[in-house]
């Protein structure tokens, strides 16, 4: 009975996501309801094999957060194949991509922009910044991503860290702001 429910819950998942405007492969997981929100042009694109949980059930580490996923015009969230989040919010406003087997642990921030002018209230463009982020990395939960980021393939990104510069292919990197701190 348990292998029936969960098969339909994910057929059920893949449907609220298709619906709500993303590109599901048959064969992606979505367990629970994500939060989609996508603006005029733009896309995104769960490949072969991704993951999504954004339910308290689907992964202990879950509060019952949603995983949220914002395409502003034009911008795309693409998980490339067997790639997954849990509970977390990705934000883009020109590009996130994340790379296959890469996985994003509960309630992560992965955002390509400001969200705001800066300073507050001036009169200078919001600015937004492609994020890439490698095949086989892991992120630890709580992270926060920041706009440019890149993170090499291979990386793990310890708990609660803030990555707000580039991390090379392989590399350990944790704190905040997050530094290498030994190779993989």
């Amino acid at each position: 009975m348990k292998p029936l429910l969960l098969c339909l819950i994910r057929i059920f998942g893949r449907l609220w996501c298709r619906v709500h405007g993303a590109e599901v492969d048959a064969h992606a997981l979505i367990h629970g309801l994500p939060r989609l929100a996508l603006k005029p042009g733009a896309r995104v694109i769960l490949e072969s094999g991704c993951t999504l949980n954004s339910a308290s059930w689907s992964n202990p580490l879950n509060d019952g957060r949603l995983t949220v996923l914002f395409a502003g015009p034009d911008a795309m969230i693409h998980f490339k194949k067997n790639s997954g989040a849990s509970s977390s919010r990705l934000i883009a406003f020109k590009k996130i991509h994340i790379g296959e087997g890469s996985l994003i642990g509960s309630g992560c921030l992965i955002c390509d922009s400001d969200m705001h002018e800066v300073p507050l209230g001036g009169t200078h463009p919001v600015k937004a910044v492609p994020i890439h982020i490698g095949n086989q990395v892991f992120i630890g939960a709580n992270c926060t991503i920041l706009k440019g980021v890149t993170i090499g393939d291979g990386a793990v990104i310890g708990a609660a860290s803030l990555v707000c510069h580039d991390i090379p292919a392989g590399a350990l990197a944790a704190g905040n702001p997050a530094k290498v701190l030994r190779n993989v």
